[in-house]
């Protein structure tokens, strides 16, 4: 039996690599896998609680910024990992760990939540993702491929297993 899966993709097309989320969660839509919701936010703590409302499986595309960068590199994240002791890792003022403590205290998170953050190189005004980033797109969606995958009961492929890619 399928389990019900989200994927969310978070970011803003207009900001660069901000746009990787959306890009993302726009070719697992063209695959329009069964049980598998697609969607695409703004990060906003309420709207991800919508977002993953009811789902088993939540796998999470966000751009980071980190220091020094290597853009490109996607990381995978669990969502116990960014409930304590973080603030937003993406390139947005809330998010994703925002919505987990709220999601903690509501009482409505998915059963498992990943988070797939790729290191972006400039979120500034524009459109198109930059190189290394657009470069990224085809590995994060065998990431979240590997997840759905292990999450009907498959073993995920290898490259979603590990911690940065």
């Amino acid at each position: 039996m399928t389990r019900p899966a989200v994927v969310i993709g978070i970011g803003n097309p207009f900001r660069r690599d901000d746009g990787i989320g959306p890009e993302v969660a726009a070719q697992i839509q063209g695959r329009r896998l069964p049980g598998v919701r697609v969607v695409v936010a703004d990060g906003e703590p309420a709207g991800l609680l919508e977002a993953w409302e009811g789902a088993d499986l939540a796998v999470v595309v966000d751009a980071i910024q980190r220091v020094p960068a290597a853009p490109g590199s996607i990381h995978r994240l669990m969502g116990s990992q960014l409930e304590t002791g973080c603030t937003a890792a993406s390139s947005h003022g809330l998010g994703v760990p925002d919505a987990i403590r709220l999601g903690r205290a509501l009482e409505r998170l998915p059963r498992q939540l990943v988070v797939l953050a790729v290191e972006g190189a400039d979120t500034g005004p524009g459109t198109g993702l930059s190189g290394a980033v657009a470069a990224a797109v085809p590995r994060a969606v065998a990431a979240v491929m590997a997840e759905l995958s292990g999450h009907q009961g498959r073993p995920p492929r290898s490259a979603a297993s590990s911690a940065s890619t």
